[in-house]
């Protein structure tokens, strides 16, 4: 069974229509909600989703993504993956002293990143959306020192120490040292 089959049939039997979904989504998600022809094209097959849009599906449907992907062929390919230092994901630069390198594919329920602080470097400041449910980062130093603001609190990161929190309270990393910095950040569950 594919992904979109199995998404059709879980809708089917929660006795919902596609627009009735769409609009469930639309009362959630306003207007970042996932339209008709895209649950359509998911539901056929025409579309691979991308996490966030499964993840947006799943709220919607009241299921987990493991529920979703359970018995698809989404769950076989999925149980080991390897990426190699030639395919590269995707990168997101903060500015030119902050970037960060997506380190897995859409198909990993979290999203894991490195992010390189140059002397000075400052992300943006984050916040997963708190009426989502409950978001969590990791943060794990590689290298030199990297300063996590959480809220109103600065926590110091340092090569080979971590740090946990909820993401869905307001954050930014930086670096205030004269040497680069880095890190490894995991978020779970995926929010894009």
């Amino acid at each position: 069974m594919t992904l979109g089959e199995k998404i059709r049939q879980i809708r089917k039997e929660k006795g919902l229509s596609l627009t009735e979904l769409e609009q469930r989504l639309v009362g959630i998600f306003g207007k970042k909600a996932l339209r008709y022809n895209t649950l359509y094209r998911i539901e056929k097959g025409l579309r691979d989703p991308r996490i966030a849009s499964l993840s947006q599906i799943c709220i919607g449907l009241g299921i987990s993504l493991k529920e979703a992907k359970e018995g698809t062929e989404e769950e076989k390919f999925s149980l080991v993956e390897v990426i190699r230092k030639r395919d590269k994901i995707a990168q997101y630069v903060h500015s030119e002293k902050a970037q960060a390198q997506i380190l897995t594919s859409d198909k990993q329920p979290f999203l894991s990143l490195r992010l390189v602080l140059a002397p000075g470097g400052k992300t943006k400041l984050e916040q997963d959306p708190p009426e989502l449910g409950s978001f969590k980062k990791w943060v794990y130093g590689l290298k030199g020192k990297v300063s996590c603001v959480v809220g109103e609190e600065r926590y110091e990161i340092a090569k080979d120490e971590t740090l946990a929190f909820e993401s869905t309270i307001p954050h930014h990393f930086e670096n205030n040292t004269s040497q680069k910095a880095a890190c490894i950040i995991i978020q779970n569950p995926k929010h894009i």
